[in-house]
Formats: structure tokens, sequence, C-alpha cells
């Protein structure tokens, strides 16, 4: 056996200079080529700050739903985990807005509440970590579905990389966020500006909130993202539960086939937490039955409770769905029906008290700050609102049934083949896959099976119903001239079509592969779709502001334009005591000074209709207001002008001219979109 010897003074010399000058060395290379500096490490901390606090939000999150969703083992655990994380989160939500109701609206607390969570729920956090191990990724078995999961992980990374970003989205500036910095700014929640969005449902504010107080603006987009991607596990999983595997693929390359919903989930929105909701809401009902028919009381029990939290929380992030919830009311009572009045009272009763108690809270808070519980809807009367705004925001006669009616028959139609997100055409891309797919569905409904077609039968009436009421929308005013507003079944849509497309094969001939033309198809829709994408991926270049080469300063001016110049120089060189009126321009989030935005686009019609076509009473009125500013977006005027659908007048325009020379004085100009006018005493 060898003996080493000791090393001598002269060998730990001589190791110490050799460690010496490789540092030294190094260090003075990387001192003189620095491989970053302070805006890239800013950026990577702020990147990390955002996505630990929206990671561990949905941990906790999970472990709350959890809670409800005991021994729940006939769930996948992918489904259990998404029911639970949407379920949790909501009612985080309420927790938030019941603090915001007391004035406990402060960094200090958000965080205590997060530790005091931490501890009562290191149980059930542990338990979700378990689940977690639990879940089996489906493997994909065919050339098809290889391609499925190659789309879905390039186009959901673009999209994660994209929420990473600033938020820049046109109604999170004008009231998503906007809303939630108010909150923080009074410490509670307030109605202090005449924005009429904030009276809107608030279970994404109140999280876009509680982002806020623990890390920043940043955590808002992940949150929605996140929404969007518990939306897709539980359509992949209910499709595969109910029409096994084959459609189960094909049903999340349906959902990832609507180019604006992607799009969406990388913004501080509400659209797709609502299709969270409204598919866990018809999923539960589904688990429900299916409890039911297999004689499970206990659980079909605990599901009818899952319907009623759900459509709380459908109606607690917005007022369109009601849709929803008649929707499910209506499949409850065929289920219910036949086993006699008592049973119908008792279950619709249940899930009717259980939705409500979930969205009082909202209700009484919107009361509490604007005197109408459900403003600005149902009555004329609250805060900053009247009789001509009610009109104003409903234009009724204005609709298709006024202007095209024969364009009602075939509005879906037109909105999936022709619509064009941020157009005036539906103002949203659907793509060419989710609503046809519905007419592809009768094709193959004989092949369904007498269980598959019962389940079928409900998810047309889901869709039925909510389609029905967006297309009186459309019938009465242009205003609701969206296909953002049918998003809610899009997730049932999905589970349709994949059952569809699935099923086409049966209808497969010796020299005719249906199905297969049907899945060539699906795969290039999704191709187009991610080459698309990627191109507005290249042009939005978000990875450079995520990573810090590009400050959040420079990302806004290059993404928001004049806009964000014009209010960036009004936060720098205003008072702190000036109040600036804006007029067209409807977002007012980045705004250090007192702002008020144009929200709905009615602010100096509005004065014409208040005070006559006299501009020094309009200009006095704003005086005793404490207007010192106005901020008069050129711009939008002439969008507005030029559109013709805005009733604005010669007398408006003269009227504004009078005021803006005689009653106040230019201040600065931004290439003559954004004009900023001190208003003289």
């Amino acid at each position: 056996m060898m003996r080493h010897s000791e090393p001598s003074k002269r060998d730990v010399a001589k190791v110490v200079l050799a460690v010496s000058w490789l540092f030294v060395t190094v260090a003075v290379y990387f001192w003189a080529h620095k491989p970053f500096d302070q805006t890239i490490v800013s950026g990577l901390v702020r990147t990390f700050l955002n996505v630990t606090v929206w990671l561990v939000l949905v941990w906790i999150g999970t472990a709350v739903g959890l809670a409800f969703l005991a021994n729940a083992v006939e769930l996948p655990a992918e489904v259990q985990l998404a029911l639970a994380a949407g379920l949790g989160l909501g009612i985080i939500s309420i927790g938030v807005l019941l603090l915001g109701l007391i004035g406990l609206l402060s960094w200090w607390v958000a965080w205590g509440g997060i530790l005091v969570l931490c501890g009562l729920l290191w149980r059930r956090m542990a338990a979700v970590v378990k689940v977690v191990r639990s879940v089996r990724l489906p493997r994909a078995e065919h050339g098809y579905q290889r391609c499925i999961v190659v789309f879905a992980c390039a186009s959901l990374l673009m999209t994660f990389v994209a929420a990473l970003a600033p938020p820049t989205g046109w109604d999170t500036l004008v009231y998503h966020l906007t809303g939630p910095r108010l909150f923080v700014e009074a410490g509670r929640i307030v109605h202090p500006v005449d924005l009429p969005y904030l009276g809107f449902p608030q279970l994404m504010g109140m999280q876009y909130t509680l982002g806020l107080l623990l890390v920043g603006e940043g955590v808002a987009p992940l949150l929605h993202f996140g929404y969007g991607l518990l939306a897709l596990v539980l359509v992949v999983g209910l499709a595969r539960q109910v029409f096994g595997a084959g459609a189960a693929w094909l049903a999340g390359g349906v959902f990832l086939s609507v180019p604006t919903l992607l799009g969406l989930m990388a913004r501080a929105y509400v659209d797709a937490a609502l299709l969270f909701y409204a598919t866990a809401a018809f999923g539960s009902f589904v688990l429900w039955k299916q409890a039911l028919d297999g004689g499970s009381r206990e659980h079909g029990r605990r599901w009818l409770l899952m319907i009623g939290l759900f459509c709380g929380l459908c109606g607690t992030v917005k007022y369109t769905a009601v849709g929803v919830c008649l929707a499910i009311g209506i499949s409850l009572f065929l289920v219910s029906w036949r086993q006699g009045l008592g049973v119908l009272i008792r279950r619709l009763g249940f899930v009717a008290l259980v939705a409500g108690l979930v969205m009082l809270p909202g209700l009484v808070e919107n009361y509490l700050t604007t005197r109408n519980p459900f403003y600005p809807f149902v009555s004329s009367s609250g805060i900053y609102w009247d009789e001509w705004r009610s009109w104003w925001y409903d234009r009724a006669g204005t609709g298709l049934l006024a202007t095209a009616p024969l364009r009602l028959i075939t509005a879906l139609l037109e909105a999936s083949l022709l619509g064009v997100e941020g157009s005036a055409s539906f103002g949203a891309t659907i793509g060419p896959v989710v609503a046809p797919g519905l007419f592809l569905l009768f094709l193959v409904w004989s092949s369904m099976d007498a269980e598959e077609r019962a389940l079928l039968a409900h998810m047309l009436v889901f869709f039925a119903v909510n389609y029905v009421i967006w297309l009186v929308g459309l019938a009465r005013t242009a205003l609701l001239f969206q296909t953002r507003l049918l998003f809610p079944v899009f997730g049932v849509m999905s589970i349709m079509g994949g059952a569809a497309y699935d099923r086409l094969s049966r209808l497969n001939r010796p020299n005719l592969r249906v199905g297969w033309i049907a899945k060539v198809v699906l795969l290039l829709v999704l191709g187009l779709g991610l080459l698309s994408q990627f191109t507005e991926f290249v042009v939005l270049n978000p990875l450079v502001t995520v990573i810090g080469i590009e400050s959040r300063s420079e990302y806004l001016t290059r993404r928001l334009g004049w806009y964000y110049v014009a209010i960036d120089e009004m936060n720098r060189d205003l008072s702190s005591d000036a109040k600036v009126l804006f007029l067209w321009e409807p977002r007012s989030y980045h705004c250090q000074v007192d702002c008020v935005p144009d929200a709905l686009l009615d602010r100096w019609l509005h004065a014409t209709y208040s005070y006559g076509y006299d501009a020094s009473a309009i200009a006095e009125a704003w005086r005793l207001e404490g207007v010192t500013h106005v901020l008069v977006f050129e711009t939008g005027l002439e969008g507005v002008l030029d559109a013709g659908f805005d009733p604005v007048s010669t007398d408006d325009l003269r009227v504004l001219d009078d005021l803006l020379t005689e009653h106040t004085t230019g201040v600065n100009t931004w290439d003559g979109h954004y004009i900023l006018y001190e208003l003289t005493q």
C-alpha cells in the first residue's frame, strides 16, 4: 500500500499561486468584458420573483381546493389538481376582497397572510406535491399526436414568455390593472375615479391586487396564463373520461387552435379564467351525473356543491357568466324533473344558494362603493352614472337586427372564418376548427353510443343557451359585436370538436380515410397557426425585456408608442397636485399623477349633454372638480370620427375648439397624437 507524503510548503505555495492566478486573470477579463449589467440582473430578478410568487400562489390555492375535493379518487390526478387550483384561487380572491372591504390591503398583510396560509396548510401543500408526482402525462402513440405535442409545447412556451413581459394589453391598461393599482394606493377597495369597469366582478382583480402587493404587476399575466393551462387540462381530462384517449388528443388540439385565446392568455385579462370556471362548472355537472348514475349519493352531493361553487365563481369573474349558470340549471332540470318536484327544488335550490353565497361579497362591495350592486347595469343610479350614460353604454338599436338581420343566421360561421382580432369584425380570430366542428358532430351522431349521446346533448344545451344569449346581444347593439363573449363555452366546444374529429374515422371507406383527412386538416391549421404566432412573437420580441437586455421603460415605449411617451413625460413634468382629465383616451394605468380616464369615450359628449354647448360652463365644472390639465388624444378622436358610430356632431367639435382656445393654454404635444393643455383659472 502506497503512502502519500505530506505536501511541502513549496507545493502548497505553488497551488495557492496557481489558483490565485486563475481567479485574478478571469476576474480581470470579466471586469473588462462584463457578461451582464445591472439592467440584466434586475430583469432576471424581476422575472424570477414574478414566476416564484405565481407558482407559490397556485400551490397554496391548490392546497385550499384539495380540502373541498377530498377523496376525489375517481378523478385523474391532473384533473383533480386543475379543479383544486382554480377553486382555491377563487376562494383566495374572495378573502382578498373581504380584506379590501375593511381596509387591509397592504404589503405586510399580504405577505403575512401568505405565511399564515403556508403554516396552516403545510400538510395540504405536501399532499399537493404527492398528487403532482402521481400525474402521468399521456404518451403520444401516433404521428399526429406527436405533432400536437410539439405544437402545444412551442405555442405555450411562446405564450408563457410573452406573459413575462411588462403588460401592454388594452383592457389591462384601461381597468384590469388600473383598478388593482387604485386599490393598492388607497389600501382598500374604492371607486375613486369615473371608471365604470371597476363595478364589474372582481375575482381576477383581487388576484391581480394580491400580486401587486406581493411583488408587482408581473404576476397578473402569469395568473391569467395559468388559468388557460388549467382550462386545457380540464378539456383534455374530461374528453378522455367521456370519449376516450383519441378524442382527448384532438380536443386539446382544437382548444389550442384558437389564436386569440393564446394571445389573451399572455395578458392580464379575465377571459381565460371565465373559460376555466365555465368548463369546471360543466365538468362538475358531468361528474355529478356519473356519480348519480353509479348510485353514489355521497359523491353526488359533493359534485352538486362543486357545481354551485364553480357557477358562483363564474359570476365573480364576469356578468356574462349568467349564460353558464342558466345552461347548467337547465341540464339539472332535465336530469332531475322525473325524480319529483321535491328533488328538483332541493337540487336547484342548493346550487343556487351556494352560487349566490359565493357572489354575495362582490355584490356587497359594489353596493358599498357605487350604491348599485350590479353597477353599471340594471339601474341608472350610482356614482358617476345617469340615464344618458346608460343609453350610451347600451346603444340599443345598433345591432344586427336593425342593420343586417340575415347575418344573425351566419354569425358563428362568419366569426370563425372572417373574424380578426383588433378589428370591428367580431374582434377575435378563433380559427376554422372550433365552431365548424359542431357540424361534424351531427355527421357522426349516429355512431355514438347512448351514454355519449346523452352527455353530448347536455353539451349542446350548454352551447345553445350561451349562443342564444350571444346572438341576442349581437341583435341588440353593435357594442356586443365580440366573439370573446362566447369564449366561456369554448372548452365544452373543444370537447365536442375532439369527439367529432375522432369519430370521423367511423365514416372511413375502403378508398377514403375521412378520419385521416380530418386529422391532417387539424394539423395543418395548428401548423399555420404556430407560424403566425411565431411571426408575432418575433415582432413582439418579449425575450429581450424578460432577461433584462431591454429595460421596462424601453419595452413599453416600443410597444405603446406615443401613449407611453406622453404619460411618462407628464409623470416627470407635472406637479403632484395636478389632475389630468383625458379625452378619447381610456388608458390610465401608468399615470403617477391624478388622471381621469375617458373609459367609455363619452367624456366630452356627456359634458355637452350635461352643461349644454357652453364651453365656459364646462370649463368651470371641471375647475370645481379640481381638474388642472386636459390631455386630448387627437388620433383617438380622428378614429372615432372616421368610424362614424359615436354621434359626435359639429356643435360638439365647435364647443371643444372654443374650450381649448379660450380656457386652456397648450403645454406639450407629442407628434400631434396627444396634446396636453393647462386649464386656465
